[in-house]
């Protein structure tokens, strides 16, 4: 990925998201590494939980996909389908463990009123 600002006149930072770390901290997610060029400097980028959507929304726009489908092969086009699927199930799956799984409020509001509590 390619990054530019003012500030760099003509030159491009570029980063190798794939090799980037990825960590949960707090209310974002945390992507760091090292810039590729034009020399390597650590960069962190930190995803708020409102950024997804904007990023989700942008990868469907009709001049993304329009620009996908133009660029990618159909080996990539493949890959890509098969991580919207992940995606998708892995979403389900946490969403379905989350509905499942009694939260800490409900385990103290049930020794509140006298009962022993959900065990977590």
């Amino acid at each position: 990925m390619r990054f530019w600002s003012e500030g760099l006149g003509d030159r491009e930072l570029v980063m190798g998201l794939g090799k980037a770390k990825i960590e949960r901290k707090g209310d974002v997610m945390l992507l760091s590494g090292i810039v590729d060029s034009p020399a390597p400097w650590e960069y962190e980028v930190k995803i708020q939980y409102a950024d997804w959507e904007t990023i989700l929304k942008t990868a469907v726009s009709k001049d993304a996909c329009g620009f996908i489908a133009r660029h990618a092969s159909l080996g990539m086009l493949l890959a890509m389908a098969w991580s919207i699927v992940k995606f998708v199930v892995l979403l389900a799956w946490f969403r379905a463990l989350r509905l499942l799984t009694p939260s800490r409020a409900q385990c103290v509001a049930g020794e509140a009123l006298g009962g022993a509590g959900l065990k977590k």
